[in-house]
C-alpha cells in the first residue's frame, strides 16, 4: 500500500507538473499561434495515431500486466517477449497502411478536412505510440510507473514548447511544428528505452526462455485480444466526440473544443497518476487472492479521486468566465463545453478504478463487452446531439455515456464481487468541493483576470486545508 500511495503521489505530482507545460502549450500559446483548424489538425493526429497504436500493440501490454508473475515463475523473458510483439504490431501496421489507410480515411474523414494535407505523419506518430506503450507497460510490471509519466507528461510537453518557441520567435512554419510535434510523440519512448537500459532491466538476450507453454499462451493470447477490443474501445471513447464534430461540423470546430477538452482533462489527474500504479497492484493481489486489499485500493480510490477530482471541478468552474476571457474570440463560444466535460470526468475518477479492477480479474471480458456497448451509445448520441447543438451536443453525449458506464462498472463490482466504491461517509466527500465552489461564487468579479483567478483558486485551496483541520479535530465523527 505505502508503494501504491508513493508512486500515486509521484505520478500526480509529475502530472501537474504537465499539467503546468501544458497550459503554457495548449492554453497560452497554441490558441493564439494557431488556428483553430491547425489545432484541430493536432487534436486527430493525436486521436488518430492513439488509437492505431492501440490496435497494433496487439493487447499485449495488458496480458503482461495481468501474467507477470506467471512469466517469471515460468523462468520466460517478458522483455524479448515484448520486443517481438513490438516488432510484430510495426509490421502488421505498415502493411495495413499501406494496404488500406487511404481508403479508411476516406470513409473517416470529412472530404474537406484539412487533416487531409497533414495526413503523412501519422505512421510515425503512430509508431511512436506504440512503442511507447509496450515500453512503458513493461517498466510498470517492474513496478516503475512513474518514469513513464515523467517522459510523457513533462518531456513531450517540454519538446512541443521549443516546437512552439520556434513558430513565436523564429519564425518555424506550421510544418516545421508538425515536425517538431512528432518528435516529441517519438522522445518518451526513446527516453524510456534508455531508462530500462540504465537501470540494467534491459536484457533481451538473457538466459530465460521465449517459448511459451502452449496452455499459458493461449490464456495470454485470450486476454490479448479481449484488451485489443477493450483498448480500442476506450480509445475511441476518449476521441469519438472529436471525430464526430470533424465530421458533421469541420476540423475548426475540432479545434475549439480540444481547447475546452484539455481544461476539463485537469479534473482526471489524481486519477490517472493513482491507476499507473494500481494496476498493478491488483493483478499483484489478485494472482495472491488477496481481495481485502483489493476492496481496500478500491475505496481509497474513489475517496480521494472524489475529494480531489471534485476541487479541480471547482476550481475550474469558479474560473469558468476568466478561461472564456482568456482565450481568443474564436475560441469562447465553446465554453459551455467545459462544464459539461468536467462533469464527466468527475463521474470517471470518483467512481475509482474499477476498469482496473475487472479487467484484472477473471471476469476482464466484461469490460470488453461495456466499452463496445459504450461506444454504440456514444456514437448515437453524437449523431443525434451534434446537429442540435453543435459542439455543447458532443459534450453532453460524452457526459451521458461516461455517467452510464460508471454505473454499471460500479453495479457489476459491487454485485459480482462484493466491492463496493463509497461508504457511508463518502457524502462529505462531495460536500466538500460543492461547499468550497459556492464560496468562491460569492466573491466579486475582480477587474484583473489574472488576480481574480489567482484569488479564487487560492481561497478553494485554503477551504479544502480547512477540512483537513476539521477532519484532524474530528476524527471520530468524520472520516476522511
Amino acid at each position: 500500500m505505502n508503494q501504491l500511495l508513493r508512486q500515486g503521489s509521484k505520478n500526480t505530482v509529475y502530472l501537474f507538473l504537465g499539467v503546468g507545460l501544458g497550459f503554457v502549450s495548449s492554453a497560452l500559446l497554441q490558441p493564439r499561434l494557431l488556428s483553430p483548424e491547425q489545432n484541430g489538425v493536432i487534436k486527430l493526429l493525436v486521436s488518430y495515431s492513439a488509437i492505431l497504436a492501440h490496435l497494433f500493440t496487439l493487447g499485449f501490454p495488458a496480458a503482461l500486466i495481468k501474467y507477470k508473475s506467471e512469466f517469471k515463475d515460468q523462468k520466460l523473458n517478458d522483455l524479448s517477449i515484448t520486443l517481438g510483439y513490438t516488432l510484430l504490431g510495426i509490421f502488421l501496421f505498415v502493411g495495413a497502411y499501406l494496404l488500406f489507410g487511404r481508403p479508411l480515411f476516406e470513409w473517416l474523414l470529412n472530404s474537406e478536412s484539412a487533416f487531409w494535407d497533414y495526413i503523412h505523419y501519422l505512421p510515425a506518430a503512430t509508431l511512436a505510440t506504440l512503442v511507447y506503450f509496450n515500453l512503458d507497460a513493461f517498466a510498470r510490471t517492474e513496478m516503475f510507473s512513474t518514469p513513464g509519466t515523467l517522459l510523457k507528461e513533462v518531456g513531450q510537453r517540454l519538446v512541443v514548447l521549443l516546437a512552439l518557441g520556434g513558430m513565436a520567435w523564429l519564425g518555424l512554419s506550421y510544418l516545421g511544428f508538425l515536425y517538431g510535434y512528432v518528435l516529441a510523440l517519438a522522445f518518451p519512448a526513446l527516453a524510456l528505452l534508455f531508462f530500462l537500459v540504465h537501470k540494467r532491466l534491459w536484457n533481451p538476450a538473457g538466459f530465460a526462455s521465449l517459448k511459451m507453454p502452449g496452455t499459458f499462451r493461449n490464456q495470454v493470447h485470450s486476454v490479448a485480444a479481449y484488451s485489443i477490443v477493450s483498448g480500442l474501445s476506450a480509445s475511441f471513447i476518449v476521441s469519438l466526440d472529436a471525430f464526430f464534430i470533424e465530421r458533421m461540423i469541420g476540423t475548426a470546430h475540432t479545434g475549439i473544443y480540444a481547447v475546452f477538452t484539455y481544461f476539463a482533462t485537469l479534473i482526471l489527474i489524481p486519477y490517472r497518476g493513482l491507476d499507473r500504479i494500481a494496476s498493478p497492484v491488483i493483478a499483484q493481489a489478485l494472482a495472491q487472492g488477496d481481495e481485502k486489499k483489493i476492496a481496500e485500493v478500491y475505496k481509497i480510490s474513489a475517496k480521494y479521486m472524489l475529494l480531489f477530482g471534485g476541487i479541480l471541478m471547482a476550481i475550474l468552474a469558479s474560473n469558468r468566465n476568466n478561461i472564456a476571457a482568456f482565450l481568443p474570440q474564436e475560441y469562447r463560444p465553446g465554453l459551455s463545453v467545459l462544464i459539461w466535460l468536467g462533469f464527466s470526468n468527475l463521474i470517471d475518477a470518483a467512481t475509482g478504478i474499477n476498469t482496473s479492477i475487472i479487467g484484472n480479474s477473471k471476469h476482464y471480458k466484461f469490460n470488453t463487452y461495456l466499452l463496445f456497448g459504450l461506444i454504440v451509445l456514444a456514437s448515437g448520441l453524437n449523431y443525434w446531439f451534434i446537429p442540435i447543438w453543435g459542439i455543447r451536443g458532443a459534450a453532453a453525449a460524452t457526459l451521458i455515456s461516461i455517467a452510464l458506464y460508471n454505473f454499471v462498472k460500479m453495479m457489476f463490482i459491487g454485485r459480482v464481487l462484493g466491492m463496493w466504491p463509497w461508504h457511508k461517509h463518502g457524502i462529505f466527500m462531495a460536500l466538500i468541493p460543492l461547499l468550497c465552489f459556492l464560496f468562491a461564487e460569492i466573491l466579486p468579479v475582480l477587474p484583473n483576470l489574472y488576480f481574480d483567478t489567482a484569488l479564487r483558486c487560492f481561497l478553494i485551496l485554503a477551504l479544502l486545508g480547512l477540512s483537513f483541520r476539521i477532519k484532524t479535530l474530528f476524527p471520530g465523527d468524520w472520516k476522511l
